[in-house]
């Protein structure tokens, strides 16, 4: 061993290891501890081979093979950690030592979504630094921290402003916020985001010099670098050196230290931005630190599938050190011996215990690292094209490409494949096959879903008819079961009144036409039954208009009257509106369709196809509708607000209109007439935003990728 290597003694999950730290790399690799006391014996006397006879002595069955051993001094050789006989050693370490670095640069390129670039050695800064700010890593600074924490929430919630911390996230075209991914605020953004990673990386290595200074190794920090994450630069610390720490609560807290410090940040932000005016300046920074510090912290930085501050603190917590590489590592292990029948593969597990986790560990994180690469490259792509098609060209080779050169390479020039070469090849064939031919051949189901609205076909506006008091009205909301419910009762004491004096003049009138009879004055009579049959008609009338005071409900359906609910002594006149009452025995759907989603309805669907509909939000509460009508053209208009971003709806408006009534870009409307039965089962009624999934023909997934892509190009 190089005499500059240092050892420390560590214990994971019942087991001794041995970690060996390079000071002038700041590396860190670990050893059990069988192969380190075979490596404890070589101290320069000694050759491999008596050394492997002495350890197989004293450990017996549970001494390492000499291939083990060889693969072991390989390892230790190509990182610079042992020094032997042979000539030109130095030449070697320093052609080692270029390769590696080569290595380190190849890894780069692979991940160039999340490259790092070191930049200077801040272990000097840190020394001075940590006497200041160490004590608030310590007993007194975390109750201090959690007492933070409490009391922005509670001003918070005292300050009547808790609703507006999403909608500002998102932008509510309502208020006249546009959220924080508006290009105005992408400098705010970015400011913010570089000063909140900023103090997160000085907590990490804050953190890692107060615990490690406490021994006599580990707290070193030696690197201060930029991270690119989508070609965005953010800080970052090495604090690696933390693996020396024999405790796994202080390594899991020095990775931990970078949250820490930014949900500190996080709530002197919010008691900022609770006391400021909404348009300041300091009071959009405070938000967007508010962002940055607290909802990105936790869905990033706490994420333990990709390689952040979650991943060491999990692995740490489990006792399973680099847990990404080993996962990765043992699914290889299963192809090798399962599927190629290699003869004893290296097997990267320490027990059947480490099984589970590291085959759930390299399939979440596998399907993740895909997933994140996606979403960021098609982020990009929506707001620089040109980039976006660079970075995902990038992701193509890293994900594709350089893993089959790879496999190429290894089918066919790896020495552990001679015996089974031939059977390698041909499953390795076989899975390429099988998998070009679910993508490019075999149809998978394709859905689309669009927003929309339940209308009832039947709905009408109920007035008054006749003058009065409103005495009942039916409250707003009812479900009326039969027809001719009463819905509103009015009085008109003026009617009773008029009544009486028409049945006096009736009398009056009614005598004399008998008097003109009796005394043969026929044209005098024919004069009064003129009268009286005026006095009739009115009477009749008189009929219509007091029964026109009772106002009774057509049909069955749902009651609704929100501008008189709750009134008290309404003086109705004729023509005035009640309220409106809306049939539920013929419901529809108004769906509306984007751009992308409307033309490939009317083309691939036809009238009588089956959507499935169900209320947004409420996914167990779905029914069956059928298409009866396409409007080919497109429109702006809403029919409902609540189909608009302003109230809760997923259609962007038109930021030029002060009324939020016109959508950014045309939509097209899709009408599906739904079965009335379910609706009633199901609680449906009109006025309910709803979301319709509609099923397309089958098709290759390369078919749908592919459509995706020129639909993007297309609008680009």
């Amino acid at each position: 061993m190089r005499s500059t290597v240092q050892s420390d003694r560590q214990h994971y999950r019942g087991r001794r290891w041995i970690v060996l730290r390079d000071p002038v790399t700041n590396k860190f690799y670990r050893l059990d501890e069988n192969n380190y006391k075979m490596v404890g014996l070589l101290d320069g006397r000694r050759s491999v081979d008596e050394a492997w006879k002495t350890v197989s002595e004293q450990l017996g069955h549970d001494a390492p093979t000499q291939g083990e051993i060889i693969q072991l001094l390989g390892q230790l050789y190509t990182n610079n950690l042992v020094e032997a006989d042979l000539p030109a050693d130095a030449a070697g370490m320093f052609d080692r030592y270029k390769k590696r670095k080569q290595r380190e640069v190849r890894g780069y390129l692979a991940s160039i979504l999340f490259a790092r670039i070191p930049l200077f050695d801040p272990d000097r800064i840190l020394n001075r630094v940590t006497p200041l700010l160490g004590w608030l890593f310590g007993p007194i600074g975390v109750v201090l921290w959690l007492g933070l924490l409490g009391y922005a929430l509670f001003e918070l919630a005292g300050s009547g402003r808790a609703d507006m911390i999403v909608a500002q996230a998102l932008g509510d075209a309502a208020s006249g916020m546009e959220g924080v991914l508006a290009p105005s605020n992408l400098w705010l953004l970015y400011a913010a985001m570089f000063f909140v990673k900023l103090l997160h990386e000085l907590g990490h290595g804050v953190a890692c010099k107060r615990l490690g200074q406490r021994r006599h190794s580990g707290g070193e920090v030696h690197t201060v670098g930029v991270m690119l994450i989508a070609f965005i630069p953010i800080p970052y610390v090495d604090a690696s050196s933390s693996w020396a720490l024999r405790s796994k609560w202080q390594r899991a807290f020095i990775a931990a230290a970078g949250m820490y410090v930014e949900l500190a940040v996080a709530a002197v932000a919010l008691l900022v931005w609770v006391q400021t005016d909404t348009q300041s300046t300091l009071h959009q920074l405070a938000y967007n630190i508010i962002f940055i510090a607290s909802v990105t912290t936790l869905l990033f930085n706490a994420n333990p599938l990709i390689r952040f501050d979650g991943y060491y603190i999990l692995s740490d917590l489990i006792e399973m050190p680099n847990l990404a590489q080993r996962g990765k590592d043992y699914l290889y292990y299963l192809v090798k011996r399962f599927i190629y029948k290699v003869r004893r593969p290296n097997n990267p597990s320490h027990g059947w215990a480490e099984v589970p986790v590291l085959i759930g560990y390299g399939v979440l994180s596998f399907f993740y690292r895909i997933f994140i690469t996606v979403t960021i490259v098609w982020f990009v792509m929506d707001k620089l094209f040109f980039i976006g098609a660079a970075m995902a060209i990038m992701a193509i080779v890293g994900f594709v490409v350089v893993p089959l050169v790879k496999l190429v390479k290894y089918l066919a020039t790896n020495p552990e494949l001679s015996r089974t070469r031939k059977r390698s090849v041909t499953w390795s064939a076989a899975t390429t096959v099988v998998l070009l031919l679910l993508v490019g051949a075999v149809p998978i189901p394709e859905w689309k879903t669009a927003p929309g609205l339940v209308e009832a076909t039947e709905q009408r506006e109920l007035y008054v008819q006749t003058e009065g008091e409103l005495v009942y009205l039916m409250p707003t909301s009812s479900k009326i079961t039969q027809a001719n419910t009463i819905i509103a009762r009015s009085e008109n004491p003026e009617l009773l009144t008029e009544r009486l004096e028409i049945d006096a003049r009736l009398k009056t009138l009614e005598a004399q036409y008998d008097q003109r009879l009796a005394a043969g004055e026929n044209a005098a009579a024919a004069a009064v039954h003129d009268q009286i049959a005026a006095l009739q008609a009115r009477l009749r009338d008189l009929d219509r208009r007091e029964a026109n005071l009772v106002v009774r409900a057509p049909y069955t359906g749902r009651w609704s009257s929100p501008q008189l609910d709750g009134f008290q002594g309404v003086y109705g006149r004729p023509g005035e509106s009640l309220g409106r009452l809306v049939s539920d025995d013929y419901l529809r759907v108004i769906v509306l369709a984007d751009q992308n989603v409307g033309p490939r309805l009317r083309s691939e669907l036809s009238v009588g196809s089956k959507a499935r509909v169900r209320l947004r939000g409420e996914p167990d509460r779905e029914i069956t509708g059928r298409i009866t009508k396409f409007i080919e053209s497109g429109r702006k208009r809403l029919p409902s607000p609540a189909l608009g971003l302003s109230g809760g709806g997923d259609l962007m408006l038109d930021p030029d209109d002060p009324n939020a009534e016109q959508t950014a870009r045309a939509y097209f409307e899709v009408h599906l007439e739904i079965d009335p039965q379910a609706a009633a089962a199901g609680d449906y009624h009109p006025g309910q935003a709803v979301v319709a999934r509609f099923s397309l023909p089958s098709k290759p997934i390369a078919a749908q990728v592919y459509r995706i892509i020129r639909q993007l190009l297309q609008n680009r």
